[in-house]
């Protein structure tokens, strides 16, 4: 009797299905999706795969590709050196950048949520990194930490917290913390402007709640704030993630991904081997390679937006 059951349900729901696929008003409902359909296939699937079809050959500009089947990630994998260190510096660089704006961020939505003095003013000052064009911005911090006329090394020599000038782009640890400074302050306001539109759409009544009930601020905070606002914050950080790991202005005009490759990322690195050492094949490889991870996370960070939605 359950079989037949089950039988009889799963006819019935697929009829529904066919009908609305295959129906007399499906051919209608098509008309309205294929340009659509069409579109994302032109600018997400053919591109795809014409890259991981190129990742399988030794391809140069104005050369015909040469199909080497899985040559260039064996090399990626054994014998560049080079391939680690920028892993390492991605991993490295993304990681601390997205945790600092995160940081940042929810101190701001926290601050601009607040009844404060000329709220509007501040909202749209911290909007001015965000808002300012990026090559403006490395520029401007390339100013900051140069080690002869930088203004950092200015105020830290006068001040007398050091005795020389520090050289914040030709060390390779200093060199990776002014790139990761430059990309904290650029990205921050977006974490900020996406949590404080989460925090105004938790309703009052739970905070109001949460004190009678006497909760602290911290209690609040954890118990309120961090659950309202978890499908905003899991959303900015798989954006931020991506668009950190992915960067490329701000290394390459800050510090030339130097010194000796200590701020080069993959963004910086593919260029490098694509149009400075004209191996298109080998670049693309080196980014196909790490596509996985990056599709990982977002398939781990994906459902959890929705079930809490």
């Amino acid at each position: 009797m359950k079989a037949d059951n089950l039988r009889v349900a799963s006819k019935t729901a697929i009829k529904p299905i066919s009908r609305r696929f295959f129906g007399p008003d499906a051919g209608l409902a098509w008309i309205f999706v294929l340009p659509l359909i069409l579109f994302m296939i032109g600018l997400i699937a053919y591109p795809f795969i014409s890259a991981l079809t190129l990742s399988l050959t030794k391809k140069t500009l104005g050369q015909p590709a040469e199909f080497i089947g899985l040559a260039n990630y064996v090399e990626l994998l054994t014998a560049d050196n080079r391939f680690m260190r920028v892993a390492i510096n991605s991993i490295v660089y993304t990681v601390v950048a997205v945790l600092l704006k995160l940081v940042i961020g929810m101190v701001m939505a926290l601050v601009l949520d607040e009844d404060i003095r000329w709220r509007g003013f501040w909202r749209g000052l911290l909007l001015v990194p965000w808002a300012m064009p990026t090559v403006v911005t490395a520029l401007t911090w390339r100013w900051i930490f140069d080690g002869t006329f930088g203004v950092l090394n200015y105020m830290l020599l006068n001040t007398g917290m050091v005795n020389a000038p520090v050289p914040w782009l030709s060390d390779r640890y200093f060199a990776m913390v002014a790139v990761i400074l430059a990309n904290v302050w650029r990205g921050f306001p977006f974490f900020g402007v996406s949590l404080l539109a989460g925090l105004q759409a938790i309703p009052r009544e739970q905070f109001e709640a949460a004190e009678v009930d006497g909760a602290t601020l911290w209690q609040r905070f954890l118990y309120v704030t961090l659950p309202g606002l978890q499908p905003i914050i899991i959303v900015t950080l798989m954006l931020s993630t991506i668009w950190t790991f992915n960067d490329f202005a701000l290394p390459f005009i800050i510090t030339r991904t130097g010194p000796n490759d200590a701020t080069n990322i993959f963004g910086t690195y593919t260029f490098q081997l694509g149009f400075v050492g004209n191996r298109l094949g080998y670049a693309i490889a080196a980014t196909a390679i790490m596509m996985p991870f990056l599709l990982a996370l977002i398939l781990y960070l994906a459902p959890k937006m929705w079930q809490e939605e």
